[in-house]
C-alpha cells in the first residue's frame, strides 16, 4: 500500500486523528504536571516552651537543714499543723460536693448516622428531647446509647442513667 492510499483509508485516519488528540493530551499533562503554583506564605512557628505549661499550685520549699537538725525523739516535738498528703489524695478541709438532682431517663433514640437522642425529665419539669452535648439542669449530655446516657456536671461528677425497668 502507499502513502496516498494509506491516506484514504478511514481507519487510518481515525488512527491518526487518535494519535495527534493522545499527543496533545499528554503534552498537556506535563505541562499541567511541571507548573508549579507559589508557596503562600506562613506566619513564623512559634516555640513552645515548657515553663508556659501549668502545673497547678506550686508546693511550698522544703527547709532540708531544719528538718535534718531537729531530733527524731525530741519531747517537743509535735505534730505539722496540717497531715502529710500523697498526691491526689483529698484535703481533709475541703467540703463535699453536692450531687444535683439527676433527670430521670424515659427513653432513648438510637440512629444510624450518630445523631441519637434521649428524653429526659428533671423533677416535675416537661420532658425534654436532649442530644450529645446539650444540658439538662446542671449536667450535660456526654453519650448516648440504646437506653443508657452518661451525663457529667461542670465539677465533673460524672454519672449513667438507665432507663427504668417496667414491671411486665
Amino acid at each position: 500500500m502507499s502513502v496516498r492510499a494509506l491516506g484514504k483509508d478511514r481507519g487510518f485516519r481515525l488512527a491518526l486523528g487518535a494519535l495527534v488528540v493522545a499527543v496533545i493530551v499528554t503534552g498537556w499533562t506535563v505541562v499541567t504536571a511541571l507548573r508549579v503554583e507559589a508557596i503562600p506564605q506562613v506566619p513564623p512557628a512559634k516555640m513552645a516552651s515548657l515553663q508556659g505549661v501549668a502545673h497547678g499550685p506550686a508546693r511550698g520549699r522544703t527547709d532540708i537543714s531544719a528538718v535534718v537538725d531537729n531530733d527524731l525523739f525530741s519531747p517537743d516535738r509535735s505534730a505539722p499543723e496540717a497531715p502529710y498528703r500523697m498526691p491526689g489524695e483529698a484535703d481533709p478541709s475541703d467540703k463535699p460536693v453536692a450531687m444535683p438532682d439527676k433527670p430521670v431517663l424515659l427513653g432513648t433514640g438510637i440512629a444510624t448516622d450518630n445523631h441519637n437522642f434521649a428524653t429526659v425529665q428533671l423533677g416535675p419539669d416537661r420532658p425534654t428531647l436532649v442530644h450529645v452535648g446539650d444540658k439538662i439542669g446542671q449536667w450535660s449530655v456526654k453519650s448516648i446509647d440504646r437506653n443508657k446516657i452518661v451525663i457529667v456536671t461542670p465539677e465533673g461528677i460524672r454519672a449513667e442513667i438507665t432507663v427504668p425497668k417496667t414491671g411486665f
